[in-house]
């Protein structure tokens, strides 16, 4: 059968890395909550399938939801949408990869950090854009600057994707870090896409800002997000787009010719999440697990810092982890990890460029996952270090002179 060449830009290997392992490995690749959807959030589930709730929906979703999630935005983000103006989506990626058709024609530019997400250079590679990086350093704490921005940009830019808090860095971006992106998009007239899925993953004193909430951005931005991280509903796949009724009225014919509606089921959930206050305090029972378990992390990587350094994340349940001291490249001691300690991690070549050195690790499992996944890898790297485990250097000889894929 004949493939587009369209199929082959699409890798197989960040998918099978993140949620296809073997059972035996201890797994900290996955960027999902280990928590259950919360039982109110069941219940409403099961009222609506009683109801036969389970036709179609317009392809916006129901107004209810819309409507929730309009005040949703209002009361928690200080943006003000009319329900017209959002469009719920099979997921955020959904909102994602339908912005991303309205923001630019082929063959112009979508401005996007890097590291970021691997979806979002496949996703503008899709859709006929070409994926412009404006890196970001380390030695610098992954600051966002305009001038970066600008300096990235060419006559072709016409789009930014701004992921805050950030996957895979786990940084939350300032207010003075938002106010330059905010001005740099006005000065080369980009619309900024905003995905804001880990915006209730957030550590003190660090807190979400929206950029469409500041002054002049909010008919330049199309804010997505979603029920994923924050809600722990996952599978569910619900997200959303809230944007100027201008681009929310393509949005919705784009869904309705591809992906149709969201699961009305699975709306009908999202609904009794967004409503229903007892979402806060399970938001908070969340966060309270998840930073007890960065603080596992970290521990490792200050107790091994001759081999491993990373920045304390400000939001998300990533740590982006350099191992460069180790002698390894982020892909070499992925692979090192995998097939000698049975850990997963992320390689972070997979992020772009700038992640070449580093491993994105996913603290969003149990606290005994976490601690004996962060002892063993970083007892695979000390060996390499030390040139003490022989079959370490073996290894080590190998990845360095071969393209590995996985599996």
């Amino acid at each position: 059968m004949h493939l587009s060449e369209r199929a082959f830009k699409i890798s197989e290997e960040p998918f099978y890395i993140a949620l296809n392992l073997p059972p035996d490995v201890l797994r900290l690749t996955a960027g999902e909550p280990d928590f259950p959807s919360a039982p109110f959030v069941l219940e409403a589930a099961s009222r609506a399938i009683s109801h036969a709730e389970t036709h179609y929906t317009p392809p916006a979703g129901i107004p209810p939801l819309r409507q929730g999630i309009a005040r949703k935005l209002k009361d928690e983000n200080n943006l003000s949408y009319d329900p017209s103006e959002i469009i719920v989506t099979p997921g955020s990626s959904g909102a994602v990869g339908l912005a991303l058709l309205t923001m630019f024609d082929p063959g112009e530019e979508v401005l996007l950090p890097d590291p970021a997400w691997f979806h979002y250079a496949t996703l503008v590679e899709l859709a006929g854009g070409i994926p412009k990086r404006v890196a970001l350093d380390v030695k610098d704490g992954f600051t966002l600057h305009g001038s970066k921005i600008e300096e990235a940009a060419s006559e072709k830019s016409r789009a930014l994707i701004l992921n805050s808090p950030s996957n895979p860095m786990g940084r939350v971006f300032s207010r003075d870090e938002l106010e330059e992106v905010a001005g740099a998009a006005e000065r080369l007239s980009l619309t900024v896409l905003s995905d804001e899925i880990y915006e209730k993953i957030v550590y003190p004193p660090h807190s979400h800002i929206s950029v469409g909430s500041l002054s002049g951005m909010r008919d330049r931005t199309i804010v997505v997000n979603g029920f994923s991280k924050g809600y722990a509903l996952m599978g569910w796949r619900v997200g959303y787009a809230a944007a100027p009724i201008e681009v929310s009225r393509k949005l919705e014919s784009l869904l309705g010719y591809s992906l149709v509606c969201a699961s009305s089921v699975s709306q009908y959930a999202a609904l009794e999440a967004v409503q229903n206050p007892k979402s806060n305090d399970y938001a908070k029972k969340m966060l309270e697990a998840w930073t007890r378990r960065k603080n596992i992390v970290m521990r490792y990587v200050y107790e091994n810092s001759r081999v491993v350094s990373a920045m304390p994340p400000e939001g998300t349940f990533y740590s982006w982890i350099n191992v460069s001291g180790s002698g390894l490249d982020g892909k070499q001691a992925a692979r090192l990890a995998l097939d000698e300690a049975k850990v997963g991690v992320m390689p972070g070549n997979l992020f772009g460029e700038a992640g070449r050195n580093h491993v994105r690790v996913s603290f969003a499992t149990s606290d005994d996952t976490v601690e004996e996944g962060m002892k063993k890898f970083c007892n695979v790297l000390r060996g390499v270090s030390e040139g003490s485990q022989h079959k370490s250097m073996e290894k080590l000889a190998l990845t360095k002179h071969t393209e590995q894929t996985y599996p």
